[in-house]
């Protein structure tokens, strides 16, 4: 089980922007027709960025027009230097918008911040501007790796808001990644936070890891009780709309999640020895004023076809729009 770092931002403070945001902005990738293909992706880190960059070559995920990612990370390679989203973006052509979260300082190195979690939007258009949303920060102590528990960090929840025009139509995309420990009524105050710098009308694309457990997850008890939940109640896991108010949030603000996901279908595994019955729908994708094309919503597995291996503990979800 992971084990918390310290956080340097207190608990129950107002968070402030601690990062501005990167932008690299690219010219506009030409387009074969009039659909919008998204794609949402927790990276994981992005330890396994080869893998990640295969899969987005190749058919469903393949000419994504929009890629949401969470957990993108930066420093923590062994290849030093190396940045998950922006060189995803260069890999693809597409203009990239990074979003720090949380600086992570090793042990005695209390000023020097070594590496970045973040939230990233790569975009086969280029910005019209960026905004880093600072978020409602529940209480409950965010975890990190056993290997990093002795590590400090500093930030505050952040996710991303941006414009960008496709076919001459402007969009409003957003993306962030909510607590996985909390309670969902922290989880929904996270969620109208971020909501608050959202604009309240007009064509808008929105995703991100929700961790929509439907449970709270701050103890190893409160885990044990969860996990006996799975086995008694799968459905709950796979279908949290009802036990999570964040979507009520999303709603009020015309943002719809039918059809551009698949209903009842899980996004997360701890690993693949998991029963699928078993794992947990985290994942979303919300739009407002745009059409989802039928048949074109999928979770896609996040692996080689031929080693079996996967980039992530994350599945992707895609769907495809019609502008």
């Amino acid at each position: 089980m992971d084990r918390d770092a310290h956080d340097l931002t207190a608990a129950g403070a107002k968070p402030t922007p601690h990062f501005p945001p990167i932008v690299v902005n690219r010219a506009a990738r030409r387009r074969p027709d009039a659909r919008l293909r998204v794609v949402l992706l927790n990276a994981a880190g992005g330890r396994k960025f080869r893998e990640i960059l295969a899969c987005l070559r190749r058919p469903p995920l393949r000419s994504a027009d929009v890629i949401l990612l969470c957990e993108v990370n930066t420093g923590m390679r062994r290849r030093p230097g190396r940045d998950l989203a922006t060189d995803l973006a260069e890999a693809l052509e597409m203009s990239c918008a990074y979003a720090r979260e949380f600086g992570l300082r090793r042990p005695g190195i209390e000023s020097k911040i070594v590496s970045y979690m973040g939230n990233a939007i790569l975009s086969a258009a280029p910005f019209e501007d960026v905004a880093a949303v600072t978020m409602h920060r529940p209480p409950t102590p965010m975890a990190l790796p056993r290997r990093m528990q002795r590590w400090s960090r500093v930030g505050a929840p952040t996710g991303l808001v941006t414009r960008v025009k496709f076919g001459g139509e402007e969009l409003t995309v957003g993306v962030a990644h909510l607590h996985s420990r909390c309670t969902p009524v922290e989880r929904a105050r996270q969620m109208a936070s971020y909501l608050e710098s959202f604009p309240a009308a007009g064509r808008a694309i929105f995703g991100g890891d929700l961790n929509t457990t439907t449970t709270e997850l701050s103890s190893r008890a409160l885990i044990l009780a969860t996990a006996r939940q799975m086995f008694a109640n799968p459905d709950r896991f796979h279908a949290p709309e009802s036990y999570e108010p964040l979507f009520g949030h999303l709603r009020e603000r015309g943002l719809e999640i039918e059809g551009v996901n698949v209903a009842n279908r899980a996004t997360f595994t701890f690993s693949g020895l998991i029963p699928r019955s078993m794992r947990p729908k985290l994942d979303w994708l919300a739009v407002r004023e745009l059409r989802p094309i039928a048949g074109t919503a999928a979770v896609v597995p996040p692996r080689s076809p031929i080693l079996l291996r996967r980039a992530s503990d994350h599945d992707f979800v895609t769907v495809d729009l019609d502008l």
